[in-house]
């Protein structure tokens, strides 16, 4: 929150009673007040109740949806969801935590963190920490298809959200074979997944990639700007490629599909075009990029320009802001008016 408010406005949020700051976490949750505020405010379908447990774990899983929830709304999706069929308008997250405790339970014990839906594309969100333990992996990927079936959407995919890339890939690389057992790891599920897998990390470079995968054909359209006059088609038999570049193949890397940059790299390297080369965001070449594949000679990594993605999103400020303005409802009315207003009014 302290990187969309600034510290005035939670001050005031304090102040009037709406939010308090959890001792034991130091995180900031609402208060009754701003529980009923919220219930006045919107109708009783849009805001689930939930009964809200205030151990440790369960802050702190709280607090990592929270993370996930913001990088989301600063990339501009709907964050206000209540059910999956919210998801087929447009760019969108819906927590399935928001469903349990009221009557059946489709997504049953599932790892699930959320689901969102980008560009005709829907994704399975898995929130990657240190002690994430271990998975039905063939109950996640039965409860993922059969809950997101009505979204009817082109392309499934897996999220693998985190505080940090580092974090992220060091539970995913972590190979613990489990024989004769149903639970995973999320090491051994990453190697089996078959759908593609990216990975997002819940600060502002993962609010932009993001920001970047919700709109139409990004990968063709962020690397003609990345290229420019140097692009050349990439030849059918090489799919994994989105373009040649000085004679390597060229790969747009911002949605850090990392198995995919992987497979391209072993395909070079058998036709005799090797290094690849490849195309982020500055923050992503920093955390991953350069030491995983620069370092190591196989790939060239170049940093997403400035100009490349202004002339991408259209404008200098991708992420989404909140306005400062008063909020209005869906009447187009404040909730609260001074009192010379009200007496106008009345």
């Amino acid at each position: 929150m302290t990187e969309i408010f600034s510290q005035t406005e939670l001050q005031n949020l304090v102040g009037a009673g709406l939010i308090k700051k959890h001792g034991g976490s130091g995180a900031y949750i609402l208060t009754g007040k701003g529980n009923k505020l919220l219930d006045d405010a919107f109708v009783s379908d849009i805001l689930p109740y939930i009964q809200r447990s205030y151990r440790d774990a369960d802050i702190q899983r709280r607090l990592n949806i929270a993370r996930l929830l913001l990088t989301f709304y600063r990339s501009g999706a709907d964050v206000f969801t209540t059910g999956i069929d919210a998801l087929g308008q447009g760019p969108g997250i819906f927590l399935p935590s928001n469903t349990r405790g009221r009557g059946a339970n489709p997504w049953a014990n599932t790892r699930i963190a959320a689901v969102a839906s980008m560009e005709g594309s829907v994704y399975a969100i898995h929130h990657i920490r240190s002690d994430n333990g271990k998975l039905l992996f063939a109950d996640e990927l039965a409860a993922f298809s059969r809950n997101t079936a009505q979204l009817q959407a082109g392309r499934q995919a897996f999220l693998f959200a985190g505080a940090s890339y580092a974090e992220i890939l060091s539970e995913l690389e972590h190979r613990e074979v489990s024989p004769g057992d149903r639970l995973i790891g999320y090491g051994e599920a990453y190697q089996r997944l078959r759908m593609d897998a990216h990975l997002v990390t819940c600060d502002t470079t993962g609010a932009l990639q993001l920001a970047i995968m919700a709109r139409p054909d990004y990968r063709r359209r962020l690397t003609r700007l990345a290229v420019q006059s140097k692009f050349v088609p990439p030849p059918e038999d090489f799919p994994g490629c989105d373009a040649f570049y000085e004679g390597a193949p060229f790969l747009l890397a911002a949605d850090m599909d990392l198995r995919r940059i992987d497979a391209a790299i072993q395909t070079a390297y058998e036709r005799g075009c090797y290094p690849v080369v490849l195309a982020a965001l500055a923050g992503q070449a920093e955390a991953v990029l350069y030491a995983r594949y620069r370092d190591t000679g196989k790939a060239r990594v170049f940093r997403l320009t400035d100009s490349a993605l202004r002339e991408f999103f259209g404008t200098d400020s991708p992420l989404y802001a909140p306005s400062h303005q008063q909020f209005l409802t869906a009447k187009g009315e404040v909730i609260d008016a001074p009192l010379i207003q009200a007496h106008r009014k009345t």
